[in-house]
């Protein structure tokens, strides 16, 4: 299984999970009323962003696309090469930001923004999962007809 793949899995398997709490907490009051919930929705919510910004890696890597400056700048760099659209970055941007929060200010986590990501974003995460599998599976079709 290459990277790529991997990198997939793990971004289905947490919005799997991160759908079936968004299923169990129909309201924010049954969110923040349960850790469980809330540590399965910030843990994923990391990995996914992770994922992203390793296949983005990724693909500099590959195409040997300028060194970005930072995780943010990842997806500028994909932009400037053609290999992200220019309408996700804001979103991109937010979900690193908030991966960071997850990350290096973990006691300072807003719960209605985390809900609020839950309810409203999920279908927004799969866009940009669906656009790198289709990136990808150029990438690696031009790679095999490269062999």
């Amino acid at each position: 299984m290459d990277l790529y793949t991997r990198k997939l899995e793990v971004i289905s398997d947490s919005l799997r999970k991160l759908a079936e709490i968004k299923n169990e907490s129909k309201t924010f009051l049954i969110y923040r009323g349960t850790w469980k919930n809330k540590d399965i929705v910030e843990r994923n919510i990391q990995k996914i962003v992770e994922a992203l910004i390793d296949i983005g890696k990724i693909l500099i890597a590959e195409k040997k696309l300028r060194e970005p400056a930072n995780n943010k700048d990842v997806f500028n760099v994909l932009i400037e090469a053609g290999y992200f659209p220019v309408e996700y970055l804001d979103l991109i941007e937010k979900m690193i930001g908030m991966r960071n929060i997850i990350v290096h200010s973990y006691d300072k986590i807003d719960d209605e923004i985390m809900y609020g990501v839950l309810k409203r974003n999920l279908s927004d995460i799969k866009k940009i999962k669906v656009y790198f599998e289709g990136v990808i599976s150029e990438v690696l079709k031009k790679k095999v007809r490269e062999k």
